[in-house]
């Protein structure tokens, strides 16, 4: 009788064993499937923050990544505007694409096609207008070869980093400027009206048998952009025939009714040496 129950107590001690082993086993394997969980959940905060701070990084750092100094133009007036190309190609002299940012925020104006170098864009931070709001002026060099310089403008809202609508420098010579180009043997002679008032004529002694020259002033293959006391000022050379130039249009801009409009248009002329335009190879 004793042998029966002695052998009765080990079969329950055996089972309450096996119980307590496999729900040690369920607890422990629940408790490492926890601690993955777990783990996976603070991998994510980490690399979530970690985002974050790359982001923070990128914006207080103060040349963008992979973006040579040399090509990072900074505006004069505010540190936290500066212009850089989105790519750099031939043998870093042009820009392919260019990216703006003002006080940590970035847009890409990738039609914007630029040379570097010693041509290197220009940006600012000015109040052109007076409304105590600052403007961002944009300026670069397009091209430029023998007798032609193509410079570029842009005015860009700094709180929406969209383009402000300007009035083209077409637009400019169409409703200020007249002109006439008439040629006899051996001398053309230039004349130029701004907003109906008539400038000194032009006399120019040339070869004028067998060559091609315009009817009127053609403007456009020598433009020059500048910031000057607070404007953005525009000189356009008025080309009579190829790289034949006489005199300079010269405009400031304001803003008028929603768009920057030319205001002080002038034309002025004055004897140009050939060195001139062949310095701008």
């Amino acid at each position: 009788m004793k042998t029966w129950t002695g052998i009765l107590l080990m079969i329950v001690l055996a089972v309450v064993t096996i119980s307590t082993t496999s729900a040690a086993r369920t607890s422990n394997e629940q408790q490492k499937q926890l601690n993955i969980d777990d783990q996976s959940s603070q991998t994510e905060a980490v690399v979530a923050s970690n985002i974050e701070t790359m982001n923070e990084a990128s914006f207080l750092s103060k040349e963008p990544a992979s973006v040579k100094k040399e090509n990072v133009s900074v505006a004069p007036e505010n540190e936290n505007v500066r212009l850089y190309p989105m790519q750099v190609e031939g043998s870093g002299y042009i820009y392919n694409g260019m990216i703006l940012e003002v006080n940590g925020k970035t847009r890409e104006f990738s039609e914007w096609q630029g040379e570097g170098g010693s041509y290197k864009p220009e940006v600012h931070e000015l109040d052109m207008n007076g409304d105590g709001k600052k403007e961002i002026v944009v300026l670069f060099t397009a091209g430029h070869g023998t007798g032609i310089y193509l410079g570029q403008a842009h005015i860009i809202d700094p709180d929406t980093l969209e383009e402000m609508k300007m009035e083209s420098l077409d637009e400019v010579v169409k409703q200020h400027v007249q002109s006439k180009v008439n040629k006899t043997s051996g001398q053309i002679t230039i004349n130029v009206a701004v907003d109906g008032v008539n400038v000194e004529p032009s006399k120019i002694e040339a070869e004028t048998d067998d060559l091609a020259y315009s009817d009127e002033l053609k403007f456009g293959d020598v433009v020059y952009y500048s910031v000057e006391n607070g404007q953005l000022v525009v000189t356009a050379s008025g080309a009579y025939g190829p790289s034949e130039y006489d005199g300079d249009l010269t405009f400031a801009y304001a803003y008028q009714d929603g768009e920057w409009k030319a205001v002080n248009v002038e034309y002025s002329t004055e004897e140009y040496e050939d060195e001139y335009y062949e310095s701008f190879d």
